[in-house]
């Protein structure tokens, strides 16, 4: 499956800051969920599963950022 448009590159400071942000909110939907044997074991996996997804992405990112360019040869 193929996008039919081209994905957008999201700078890594941004991707940082977002995925900051939905740790936040998972972490405090975790907080209100102590002590409740169904949602909070679903919440912690979604919380690991976002990390996972998560760092993978950023990781790319990071080597796209800092990846040389290649030199333009002159002649």
């Amino acid at each position: 499956m193929t996008p039919t448009h081209p994905l957008r590159h999201e700078s890594t400071a941004v991707m940082a800051a977002n995925i900051g942000r939905e740790l936040r909110e998972l972490r405090a939907a975790l907080s209100n969920s102590r002590g409740d044997l169904v949602a909070e074991p679903l919440i912690t996996a979604a919380a690991l599963a976002h990390l996972l997804l998560c760092s993978r992405e950023l990781l790319q990112n990071l080597l796209i950022d800092t990846a040389r360019r290649p030199r333009r040869i002159e002649r």
